[in-house]
């Protein structure tokens, strides 16, 4: 009889603990699917960057490509720079035959020489012609000669005055002459006007150069460094965008590379693509950013329109819209209430909570199930 109670004793203590068993294994898989439903967040104080995407290209500046060409006429002689060269300003770039020009230069020197030996006749013979006529006319006032002998050395001064001018209007006319043989014999030796590489050459040593009315273009130079970014910001979002914001970059060649500039101009001339209006908001690039960015380089552009620090945020998934008003839930206890809250900007990841709720509530983020695939056909 003893064995009998003892056997159902243990029985029913088995009984129990499965009991136990099963239903805290209940609970638990009751917990898991709820937290599968949903996550709880602590609201706290962060920065949010409420921002505009658009899509810019890489550009030249203007000025950062220069043809560089001659308005001489001859054989280029030498040229020192080919494709991919990298040239400094004011650096020779190439010569072009001068020989012509350097002798008439040659002979107006020349001739300037002899009319500055002829002028020093002609002043010489001036100054005797006006001391003679001086002479003269205070013999005439001591009646010791006549009226036709002064006239006579008038005449003679007359005379002598009219040559040295026309000496002097000569060399003036030769000096010109000369000055405008340098500007000529310039365009034989051509420099660039800025640094950069030789993108382009159009001739090669040996070759004659013919200048007709525009000047004949030699090579090519583009300045590396002198970049801008065209955004073409749709016209929903122009009334955002300011001069002066701050705009972050990339291109697909340096995905993991951001950029950072301003925007410096917004052009009011519309750029219509597609039947789409868009305006052209202009940033200028930082030099050192030239290693990585090239011309016609498409970009992915934030303009951060505002930002926000130190600011009780959520995710953008705690924020719901119900009944015409933005509400979060809010976990207390054991149970969840709906509390209205006004909100203020956002960006991809957290929305800005002006009031109803404060820093450290926990709000419920609802999870998204993701379907799952269906068997293949």
């Amino acid at each position: 009889m003893e064995k009998k109670k003892k056997i159902v004793i243990f029985l029913v203590v088995v009984i129990a603990v499965v009991a136990v068993l099963l239903f805290s294994i209940k609970v638990i898989k009751n917990s898991k699917a709820k937290s599968k439903d949903e996550e709880i967040y602590t609201v706290k104080r962060g920065e949010v960057v409420h921002f505009t995407e658009q899509t810019g290209i890489i550009k030249s500046q203007v000025g950062a490509i220069v043809k560089v060409g001659t308005r001489a006429t001859g054989v280029i002689t030498r040229l020192r720079y080919q494709v991919g060269d990298f040239v400094k300003k004011g650096a020779l770039i190439a010569e072009i035959d001068d020989r012509e020009k350097l002798a008439e230069k040659r002979s107006l020197e020349a001739q300037l020489e002899q009319q500055k030996k002829d002028l020093e006749a002609k002043e010489a013979q001036y100054a005797y012609n006006r001391v003679n006529y001086e002479r003269e006319t205070m013999l005439l006032e001591k009646e010791f000669t006549t009226k036709d002998n002064v006239e006579k050395a008038k005449r003679e001064m007359d005379v002598s005055k009219a040559q040295l001018e026309a000496s002097r209007a000569k060399i003036n006319e030769i000096r010109e002459k000369l000055r405008s043989l340098e500007v000529s014999l310039s365009y034989h030796k051509i420099y660039s006007p800025i640094s950069g590489y030789v993108s382009q050459v159009t001739t090669q040593e040996g070759e004659t150069v013919v200048a007709g009315l525009s000047a004949v273009n030699l090579i090519t130079i583009i300045d590396p460094t002198r970049l801008e970014m065209w955004i073409y910001v749709d016209e929903t979002d122009i009334g955002k965008v300011k001069k002066g914001m701050t705009v972050e970059y990339w291109v697909d060649a340096y995905k993991r590379k951001v950029f950072t500039g301003t925007i410096s101009m917004i052009y009011p001339q519309p750029e219509i693509k597609d039947n789409i209006v868009y305006y052209l908001a202009i940033v200028k690039i930082d030099p050192k950013y030239a290693e990585f960015l090239k011309p016609e380089m498409t970009t992915h552009v934030k303009i951060i329109v505002e930002k926000k620090a130190d600011v009780l945020v959520v995710p953008n998934s705690a924020v719901r819209f119900e009944e015409g008003k933005n509400v979060v839930y809010l976990k207390a206890a054991d149970k969840t209430m709906r509390v209205d809250v006004e909100t203020g900007i956002r960006d991809d990841k957290f929305t800005e909570i002006i009031s109803g709720v404060k820093e450290g509530d926990k709000v419920v983020i609802p999870v998204v199930k993701r379907s799952q695939p269906g068997p293949k056909k």
